[in-house]
């Protein structure tokens, strides 16, 4: 990855950014890390952007749930490019607990960034989504921040993106008829073509089973270090 950018060419935050980061984060961190994201997109070469192949781009990163690091890490980078997403993985800084970033770089240039801070596969791919969804649905000037505490429209909208495009709601009600088990989830996951963990941390964050309960289908995730698998 490249190094980080000098001081001086740090982009600004947002009036109501600065606001909501005093208490859970250091504007200089957050700063650096969006930085260093945007230094990366722009060494990205992307096509102009194109809202249909962006969601069939999409379509593809659900099937690709069901992969490692090595298989959906480079192929969704490459996906989102062909689409005009330039898709980068930045780590968290100490001090900036952002999960994921969404910005315009120009007209025709799109910038998803994600951290991997929560380092669970339902965690990161429902940040992905999440962020796509402010690509597709929300104007091109707008700077989306997640994990800034901000609770807005979009951001609710994005949500709702996400959870239905991960595990859409026909297939969600179906699996509540019943008390969700391991088996039953599993085949849920099976049926949709997601990882299981996604469908575990959707129940998890409706209140449907208890945070305890399912880890076991979750998978913790690691970056990438020159083209391998750190852990």
């Amino acid at each position: 990855m490249p190094g980080f950018a000098p001081c001086h060419l740090l982009i600004s935050l947002t009036p109501g950014f600065r606001r909501s980061v005093r208490g859970g984060g250091k504007q200089g961190a957050i700063a650096a890390w969006l930085r260093r994201g945007e230094v990366e997109a722009l060494g990205l070469d992307c096509a102009p952007f194109d809202p249909e192949r962006f969601r069939v781009a999409l379509s593809t990163a659900r099937s690709l749930t069901r992969e490692g690091p090595a298989v959906f890490q480079p192929r969704l980078t490459e996906l989102f490019a062909a689409a005009g997403v330039a898709l980068v993985w930045v780590p968290e800084l100490k001090g900036g607990p952002i999960s994921g970033a969404t910005r315009w770089l120009s007209d025709q240039k799109a910038l998803i960034q994600l951290s991997l801070r929560y380092k669970s596969d339902d965690q990161l791919f429902f940040s992905l989504f999440h962020e796509a969804a402010h690509v597709l649905l929300h104007p091109k000037r707008a700077e989306f921040i997640e994990g800034a505490g901000q609770d807005t429209t979009a951001e609710r909208e994005a949500d709702r993106f996400a959870a239905d495009h991960l595990i859409p709601p026909e297939e969600y009600d179906r699996l509540l008829r019943n008390p969700p088990s391991v088996e039953r989830i599993t085949a849920c996951a099976e049926r949709i073509g997601v990882a299981p963990g996604l469908v575990v941390g959707r129940l998890q964050h409706d209140g449907h089973v208890r945070f305890h309960e399912g880890n076991g289908l979750k998978r913790r995730l690691r970056w990438l270090t020159a083209g391998r698998k750190t852990a």
